[in-house]
């Protein structure tokens, strides 16, 4: 064990715990992930992002998101546009934009997140894709008119704010949604801690990405819990859809 990941068992160890807990379900931590407080350089950045979009693109994070998005994009008789908060690397909205040159059907993404750090890294990311645009601002207080975009979407973001944050953030980002709003996220629970753990010497090399990998599987809410928060937003019709292995996706249509 290197000194870093001993540093990570010690703060999963040391944070507080919040919700309801079963015997396959741990109670869940709320505390800040490494990388939300700052910490690596901007290579130590770069490695966690590329890593982060490994995992969610090949575990089934992103087509837990896109199995939901697609079908209603391909609907659509006009260009489409997106809003992608907590963009990080900006992969996620780049193979979006990509999807929608394919198939005939083009997508406009706005690219979201507060992170100055992570925007250099998308920059570089989206440097060949034109239909993205970049946008620095926070979540919860977007600079954009009401029903401003087709859909709002997320991935891997949810988990980082706690409860009261998550329903003030969902309130207020289903107003810039003229059509609906589509966000997956882990599901809390020890098997996907464990998975994670055996997987991390293939997916997560680096020690950001194996100290907030573990951090965010514990920070992550059940599909009744994060079903609940879209109701105390006043989201009607809110549904949350599982998907294998370990993934669910809020879907809010207007």
């Amino acid at each position: 064990m290197t000194s870093h990941d001993a540093f990570a068992e010690r703060d999963l160890l040391a944070a507080p715990v919040v919700g309801r807990a079963s015997w396959l379900v741990p109670a869940r931590i709320d505390t800040p992930e490494l990388l939300d407080l700052g910490h690596g350089t901007p290579q130590d950045v770069r490695a966690n992002l590329d890593e982060m979009w490994r995992i969610n693109r090949y575990l089934g994070g992103f087509r837990a998101l896109t199995a939901h998005l697609y079908p209603r994009l391909g609907t659509m008789p006009d260009p489409a546009s997106v809003l992608d908060l907590g963009t990080g690397a900006g992969e996620a909205a780049r193979a979006i934009a990509r999807w929608g040159r394919r198939h005939d059907h083009p997508v406009r993404v706005v690219a979201v997140d507060w992170a100055a750090r992570h925007l250099d890294v998308a920059r570089h990311t989206l440097a060949q894709t034109p239909d993205v645009t970049l946008l620095r601002a926070d979540a919860a207080r977007l600079p954009l008119a009401a029903e401003s975009v087709d859909y709002v979407i997320s991935t891997l973001f949810l988990h980082h704010f706690a409860p009261e944050a998550v329903i003030h953030l969902l309130r207020s980002a289903f107003v810039t949604a003229r059509r609906g709003m589509i966000m997956s996220d882990l599901v809390r629970g020890w098997l996907p801690w464990a998975a994670f753990r055996l997987a991390a010497p293939v997916f997560a090399r680096h020690y950001l990405t194996r100290h907030d990998g573990l951090l965010s599987v514990r920070r992550a809410y059940t599909p009744d819990e994060l079903r609940e928060l879209a109701e105390a937003a006043g989201l009607r019709g809110a549904r949350v859809h599982t998907h294998w292995p370990w993934r669910m996706t809020l879907v809010v249509d207007r």
